[in-house]
This record gives C-alpha cells, structure tokens and sequence, in this order.
C-alpha cells in the first residue's frame, strides 16, 4: 500500500483541526459533530498509516469523506443568512474541500 496520499490527509485533517478551532468558536457546539468526525477521521487515518490494512485505509477514506460533508452541511446555515462572517470560515472549508479528493486518491 501506497502511504503518500493517507499522510498528506492526516496533515491535511490536522490542520484543519488548527484552521477550524476559530470557527468552532464562533459558531459553538454547532460544529461539534463536524469536529468529532474530524477527530475520527485522523485516528482512524493514523491507524491505517500505522497498520497498512486496506481495510481501515477504506474506512478512513469514508470518515474523511464524512467529515468533509459535515463541514459544509453544519456551516450551511451560518454561510447562507451571515454571510459577513463567511471570510473566517474559508480556510477551513478550503481545506475540508481537499479531503474528498485525497481520499479517492488514497484507496485507487
């Protein structure tokens, strides 16, 4: 197994635990469902680094992919009627916007 794209992944998720933090704080427990999905997906990425089985390279790619969807799905609201705060989420949201693609590329 190819390692490359689950490790640009897990900086990737970490650093979108270090992007999101000021967002979480803006929008307070709204996003905690995002961030425990967030947390799940590196644990489990860092575990499929460390193990090398396909099958939890797999079920990583399909909470990346889940934390991805609820970065946009908890944000939705506050992006559609508050659009003034919109700016400070961007970069989170960039960086959860790479995820999905890492993680196709990362089971492929």
């Amino acid at each position: 197994m190819q390692v490359t794209y689950p490790v640009i992944v897990l900086a990737i998720l970490f650093s979108g635990i270090a992007s999101g933090f000021i967002t979480f704080r803006m929008s307070g427990m709204r996003l905690a469902p995002h961030f425990g999905a967030l947390i799940l997906a590196i644990i489990v990425t860092f575990a499929g680094i460390v193990t090398g089985s396909i099958w939890v390279v797999y079920a990583a790619a399909a909470l990346q992919l889940i934390a991805a969807i609820t970065a946009f799905t908890q944000t939705w609201a506050t992006l559609k009627y508050n659009f003034q705060t919109a700016p400070a989420y961007a970069p989170h949201l960039a960086l959860m916007a790479m995820v999905p693609v890492l993680a196709i590329a990362s089971v492929l």
